[in-house]
């Protein structure tokens, strides 16, 4: 009796240790389940994407640029547009199904050039739109340590046919069974011997959800149980609708570099370049497919194998009725219709990301931009900025070329910037341009030669009483003490040109000319024009400021002539346009600004000496008529030993500034023409910026002067310029030798309209 109370006492006891066991056991999983699925469920990392093309009445657009772009979305050309992703393109008429974005619905549109201008934008029921927005291309983004990526989806963003063939193929009794489901498994066993191959898996989407977050991939008795019990709490805790949600958000469907592409939000945007309710049923079947093997059903490595497990799912779909039979003969025949992928690294252009990674961190910490799911909308213009990259990489072949190995090392940068508004449309920060390292468009502070000059001559126009474009400048010899040293600037040529009016010597960019006027003016006037066009360093007591010692970034450099190019009007430079969290609601902004700092009259001035560096100074190479279409202008900038080639440059709504040298700062063969200018006109010949209307102010006059002592002239004489002037401010004095070909055009002219007169006159009576 004795004997059967010690082991009826020893079993209950064990009974109860057991029991405990299980119960704490049961009770960490309840823990895990639900800070898991209470808390936030996934660290969704901060998307960057470019800014969306808009096409709008009126506005200006390159038919070519607008196809490359088209080619970068991964839309394709047809005869016949009919689905999502798909245009038919001619020299005036763009006919596009839209795949949608944001508050632009997907739908058919007809768009209508007249040579560079949009004049009219219809929908497919003929009415007329006011503009139309293409989906921006993902350029990159801020990941965890984990590296996981996903597009989170909202139950009503999740369309029905993604739900039926997720049930149909994974789990069809889903809505039946408390998250473990014996019938499931023998049936899925049976149908998978009948098949021949493996149509369906025997765990419910609660098991695979519960595998997924909390275990990992071992095949042991233990971790079945473990997993089993996990689902019944999920299931638990939780309704049907919330479990499948989280199971669309998190199934992994592939790698990318070290991205790792979870649910199917991410897997619609990865392989399709377009959100999920833009699908058609055939492209989901492919999706839901995958999650048998990700690696092995991947449609960009193995086709085959994806053609064949799509069809498979298309298959089944058509047994349990959900698509008829003539249906599906018509979705087995689609191509796959996988889009080029918009990512190839964590961000395809480095330096540009650098740039937005600066303005984010001023609003935002490095966790909130790795787990908020922030989708960060910036500037980028991709066809530029691939240009801006493709001719820099052939700009240094070419001096490689010519040059020899001595310029293999050489290293570069080049901002683009919208004059309008200030948004920086393209960044490159190296010669390498998709390589991760140092970053010379924000970091490389060089002496920027002769790029300091308009900001001298602005300095000096401002003061328009005292100077105009033809005052004259002394370009002989200078010798002055500074430092407690002899300082005597030379002309790049070596030689001295004397008295020249004050425009020539800029767009000859004259260095000795360029310090005296600089000296005349003095450096507290210079230091606020600085100031004005947003340059912030403090400028130093020395004259070889004057000719270029002084230093910036490239980044620095371009701010100035942000407002320069922009009539006078500071509008500071920005990479970002607004950033939205996971609801689609801004979450921040960075709305355009402006402030006149300078009169556009003086601006107007130096813009036309700006100009006549294309046309008669160090940047010649274009044609009169192209300058003037672009309304461009630029300036050259060498630095001592021609440590530094630089060039800024201006055309159409386009500000882009280039600078070439070695890290090392030693010398080059290369002046600001023979290197950064040659980048320059490459991106400009090809990205060809639309034509803009030249600025009239009431104030300003354009007058003929004489090319060498800046008094008027006639167009019919030799060396005669048109230049313009503030009113008040022309030269009124002639040289006798002028008066008579300055009066030869006006004889001419006059004659013409007497002649004229005297013929309606005289019809009139």
């Amino acid at each position: 009796m004795k004997f059967r109370l010690t082991i009826g006492f020893s079993l209950g006891l064990i009974f109860i240790v057991l029991f405990t066991f299980f119960a704490a056991v049961i009770a960490v999983i309840d823990y895990r389940v639900t800070s898991k699925l209470d808390g936030v469920l996934w660290t969704v990392p901060a998307k960057i994407y470019s800014r969306p093309l808009e096409l709008a009445e009126r506005s200006l657009l390159n038919i070519k640029n607008l196809e490359r772009e088209l080619d970068m979305l991964s839309y394709v050309s047809s005869d016949k547009p009919e689905t999502p992703g798909q245009y038919k393109l001619t020299k005036d008429n763009l006919k596009i199904y839209l795949r949608g974005y944001q508050d632009q619905r997907s739908g058919i549109f007809e768009v209508s050039f007249e040579g560079k201008q949009v004049i009219s934008i219809r929908n497919q029921l003929g009415i007329a739109e006011d503009f139309i927005r293409l989906e921006p291309i993902a350029i990159g983004g801020m990941y965890p340590s984990h590296m996981e990526d996903r597009v989170l989806l909202n139950w009503p963003d999740v369309p029905q046919v993604l739900i039926d063939t997720i049930l149909v193929v994974e789990d069809q009794n889903f809505f039946n069974h408390y998250g473990v489901s014996f019938k499931s498994i023998s049936r899925a066993f049976f149908k998978n011997i009948q098949a021949g191959e493996i149509e369906q898996g025997g765990s419910t989407i609660t098991q695979q959800l519960a595998k997924s977050l909390f275990f990992s991939s071992e095949q042991t008795i233990r971790r079945k149980i473990m997993e089993a019990i996990a689902s019944l709490l999920i299931e638990l805790h939780y309704s049907k609708e919330e479990i499948l949600l989280a199971y669309i958000n998190d199934v992994f469907l592939a790698q990318s570099g070290r991205r790792a592409i979870h649910g199917f939000g991410m897997g619609s945007q990865h392989f399709f370049g377009t959100s999920i309710e833009n699908l058609s049923k055939d492209q989901i079947a492919l999706l839901v497919g995958m999650l048998k093997g990700p690696s092995l059903y991947n449609p960009r490595r193995n086709p085959n194998n994806a053609t064949n497990r799509r069809n498979l799912v298309l298959k089944i779909l058509n047994r349990a009725n959900k698509i008829s039979n003539t249906e599906l003969e018509t979705l087995l025949q689609n191509d796959l219709g996988i889009s080029s992928p918009n990512y190839r690294t964590e961000t395809k252009y480095p330096a540009f990301h650098d740039l937005v990674r600066i303005e984010l961190q001023k609003n935002f910490n490095e966790s909130e931009l790795r787990t908020k799911g922030l989708a960060i909308e910036t500037n980028l213009d991709p066809v530029l900025q691939e240009s801006l990259q493709k001719n820099i990489v052939k700009s240094k072949k070419e001096l490689v070329r010519k040059y020899g190995n001595k310029l293999s090392d050489i290293e570069g940068a080049a901002i683009a910037v919208d004059i309008t508004n200030g948004e920086i449309r393209a960044v490159v920060g190296s010669t390498s341009p998709s390589s991760y390292g140092f970053n010379r468009s924000i970091n490389a502070i060089r002496p920027i030669g002769s790029l300091v000059k308009p900001l001298i001559y602005l300095t000096a126009l401002d003061k328009y009483n005292d100077y105009t474009l033809t005052t004259i400048l002394d370009d002989s010899k200078l010798s002055l003490i500074s430092g407690g040293k002899v300082w005597e600037p030379d002309n790049f040529n070596k030689k001295f040109h004397g008295e020249i009016p004050l425009h020539v010597a800029l767009w000859q960019s004259y260095n000795i000319a360029s310090a005296r006027l600089g000296l005349d003016v003095g450096y507290e006037s210079v230091e606020e024009i600085f100031a004005n066009l947003g340059i912030t360093k403090q400028v130093p007591n020395y004259p070889s400021l004057f000719i270029g010692s002084f230093e910036l970034s490239p980044f620095e450099a371009i701010q100035a002539y942000q407002t320069i190019a922009g009539d006078g009007f500071y509008t500071p430079i920005r990479s970002i346009r607004q950033i939205k969290d996971t609801a689609g609601d801004i979450e921040l902004s960075y709305p355009y600004s402006i402030e006149q700092r300078i009169r556009p009259e003086p601006i107007t001035l130096l813009k036309f000496a700006l100009q006549q560096t294309f046309i008669r100074g160090t940047a010649r190479g274009y044609s009169k008529k192209e300058i003037e279409n672009w309304n461009a202008g630029g300036k050259t900038g060498t630095s001592d030993d021609q440590r530094d080639s630089w060039f800024v440059g201006f055309a159409g709504d386009l500000l882009l500034l280039v600078w070439l040298g070695f890290d090392d700062n030693r010398p080059t063969p290369l002046t600001g023409r023979t290197g950064a200018f040659q980048v320059w006109k490459n991106v400009i010949n090809d990205i060809n910026p639309p034509s803009t209307e030249k600025t009239i102010l009431p104030r300003v006059e354009y007058i003929w002067t004489d090319l060498k002592d800046g008094l008027l002239s006639g167009e019919a004489c030799k060396n005669s310029i048109k230049v313009p002037f503030i009113k008040g401010t022309e030269p009124t004095k002639i040289p006798d030798v002028r008066r008579k070909c300055a009066s030869k055009k006006q004889q001419s002219t006059e004659t013409i309209l007497d002649r004229l007169r005297e013929v309606f006159e005289g019809g009139q009576g």
